[in-house]
């Protein structure tokens, strides 16, 4: 059998058809087929990042970012509470002297006991007669003796404080509640009963003090020979206002805070 030479294949164009498959005139070899399938892993990679990744790396971002201002909010929080900690602290400790500062002035119970007070020191500076009475009336004589009295006590109303006469700073803030004292004594009872109104608990104001002789008093007592004797002794009449300051305000109460008034250039500038 014999075939011409137009059917036979030359052996050249066997070699030169691809043995692997072609898409859009790509051979794809193993090596391009490795090529493809990194990059459709690189591709598959990014999108995998982009649609989970990066939404909870974005959402931890947030959450640090919360987190870091939440964690501030709280230090400014125990910053102001240490603040009004100390501020609290620093109310009791102004109330403690305050009650301290109002303790020194008198109150409506203490006026209510001042006659009882400052007659009770009259009778005190008496005190120092009592032995030799005693050893006059053992001897059978009538004793004459010059004795502290009270005289008078004539309390006035209370007024609040408003003239200034102790300073603009209290106008408003304390009361006066006058009382005008006078009582009788010798020198030495005289001096003792002022000094024992000086020492009462509630702060007071003595004024318009006035000193004058009474009488003579010839008083009966023992000479050194156990004599009883006249003795010449004057008596002295003492008068003066007692002032007793009573504050206005509660002790217990803060002081109101008054705000400060706005500058003049502020004032000028608004109008």
């Amino acid at each position: 059998m014999t075939l011409s030479g137009d059917f036979i294949p030359a052996e050249d164009d066997l070699y030169d058809e691809p043995t692997n498959p072609v898409v859009f005139g790509l051979e794809l070899t193993p090596r391009v087929l490795g090529i493809l399938a990194a990059l459709a892993g690189i591709g598959l990679a990014i999108f995998l990042f982009q649609r989970f990744v990066q939404p909870v790396r974005q959402s931890n971002q947030e959450l640090r970012e919360s987190i870091a201002e939440k964690e501030q909010q709280l230090a400014t929080q125990e910053q102001r509470l240490e603040e009004i900690a100390d501020l609290e602290e620093a109310r009791d400790a102004a109330l403690v002297q305050r009650r301290n500062v109002y303790s020194l002035f008198a109150d409506e119970s203490s006026m209510d006991t001042l006659l009882l007070d400052i007659n009770q020191r009259i009778k005190n500076s008496n005190a120092s007669i009592a032995a030799s009475r005693n050893q006059i009336i053992a001897r059978g004589i009538p004793p004459i003796l010059v004795e502290a009295q009270l005289r008078s006590f004539v309390p006035s109303e209370e007024t609040v404080i408003e003239d200034g006469s102790l300073g603009t700073e209290v106008d408003g803030k304390l009361k006066r509640q006058t009382y005008s004292v006078e009582f009788s004594g010798d020198f030495a009872q005289t001096q003792s009963i002022l000094s024992n109104i000086e020492r009462l608990e509630p702060l007071l104001l003595l004024r318009e003090f006035s000193l004058s002789a009474a009488d003579t008093v010839n008083e009966t007592v023992l000479n050194a020979q156990g004599q009883v004797v006249p003795q010449p002794k004057e008596r002295i009449n003492s008068s003066f206002q007692v002032d007793a300051l009573i504050p206005t305000g509660d002790p217990n109460a803060p002081p109101e805070i008054v705000q400060p008034s706005a500058p003049e250039d502020e004032d000028a500038e608004d109008g």
